[in-house]
């Protein structure tokens, strides 16, 4: 039986997305038959080992320190030396794949590669640290960067594989010196939602969202995105039967709370993040959803928001740069729009077209569906196997 490793900070039950994604992956393998193992860590009431799935689940203790920026990069420079002791003594797989949280992870791989003689793979979620440059988190041209920089890229160069999650980030691992006979292309997938029909949705109706066009924000309200032609485009549709529907939280919630109260815009509602057990009811309430990043960020990140949106078949409107896989996807599957930065009258524009033209909005959103269908973790699964099998002599 082939076997594998995973290594990644956050594993359900612990919250993350990027945890959720292995999951997601690490049970797909197990039930085609892989010996599937996870090394993560551990919040206090987790135990140190579990079986969940078919998975193997091992758990160490390190803790992250979320006071400031600098006590996070401590807890991060402490976790990775943690994380490739215990690696160490786990038991010999024949493949071994780091994710990138935290940051900087991949350059455990070639060296448990080194000591054990497996495959090593990096799937990149995000590319540090260029990542944290951009958002302010690191000095732009820093020392610091340079030398971070170099150490990442020796470490994916020294991987026998490396899985980007969109073209547009291909890109950058080509410019970081990755050769591209070595990276795979692996777009991630939506999670488990079922589309309802708007009409019979408890959600519009215990939010009194019935008779209004809404347009959701569903997710992190980050560093990384963009709301300023969001707000911009709400501020023009005041009078108009459309609401804006921002439901998450993150760094960014209390600054686009501010802008909303002292613009005094009252198309658009708050909510808390929603449970994933009624994820189809809030992302099916919506008739359009928005997905927003910032350009300097194209291929550092890719939004996998989006298949969500696609999934509970509703069409997609992407602000920001349209060579990042988001915007690729939805302009190949006709399932949205792709909106420039800084032009809020186009996203005000379509929103308008979709409320006076309900047969067109129909029949984008039946697009949606089926992009959103066939971006399954299953599919994702099937790539990644078919990749592992390539590299086994």
């Amino acid at each position: 039986m082939p076997s594998i490793l995973f290594i990644n900070r956050v594993y359900p039950p612990a919250g993350g997305a990027t945890g959720e994604m292995l999951r997601d992956m690490a049970e797909a393998l197990a039930t085609r038959g892989w010996d599937v193992s996870v090394l993560t860590t551990a919040e206090a009431a987790e135990p140190k080992h579990a079986t969940r799935r078919g998975v193997l689940i091992h758990r160490t203790g390190a803790a992250l320190s979320r006071h400031s920026v600098i006590l996070r990069a401590a807890s991060y420079f402490v976790m990775i030396p943690g994380l490739l002791v215990r690696a160490l003594l786990l038991k010999r797989t024949d493949f071994v794949v780091t994710m990138t949280d935290p940051p900087m992870l991949a350059v455990l791989g070639p060296m448990i590669g080194f000591f054990k003689r497996n495959k090593v793979i990096h799937w990149a979620q995000d590319l540090y640290p260029e990542v944290a440059e951009e958002l302010g988190v690191l000095p732009t041209a820093s020392p610091l960067v340079g030398v971070l920089r170099a150490i990442s890229s020796h470490a994916l160069k020294r991987c026998d594989a490396v899985i980007s999650i969109g073209r547009c980030m291909t890109a950058r691992l080509v410019q970081r010196g990755v050769s591209y006979a070595r990276i795979f292309n692996i777009p991630n997938w939506a999670p488990l939602v079922t589309p309802l029909e708007r009409k019979n949705n408890p959600f519009r109706k215990e939010h009194r969202l019935e008779g209004d066009f809404v347009v959701i924000y569903s997710g992190n309200m980050g560093l990384a995105h963009d709301f300023e032609t969001v707000l911009k485009a709400a501020e023009s549709l005041q009078g108009h039967p459309i609401i804006f529907l921002m439901i998450g939280d993150g760094p960014r919630l209390g600054e686009v709370q501010r802008a909303v109260t002292a613009r005094g815009l009252s198309n658009v509602r708050f909510l808390p993040p929603q449970p994933m057990a009624t994820l189809s009811e809030s992302l099916s309430a919506g008739d359009a959803h928005l997905v927003t990043m910032r350009t300097n960020l194209c291929g550092l990140v890719v939004p996998s928001k989006v298949y969500g949106v696609l999934a509970a078949g509703r069409p997609c409107l992407f602000v920001g740069p349209r060579d990042s896989e988001a915007a690729r996807l939805i302009l190949e599957q006709d399932a949205g729009c792709v909106i420039d930065l800084q032009k809020p009258a186009d996203l005000a524009g379509v929103l308008l077209d979709w409320l006076a033209d309900p047969v067109a909005h129909a029949a984008i959103s039946r697009r949606a569906r089926i992009a959103g269908a066939a971006a399954t973790s299953q599919s994702a699964a099937s790539d990644f196997e078919d990749m592992l099998r390539s590299l086994r002599p």
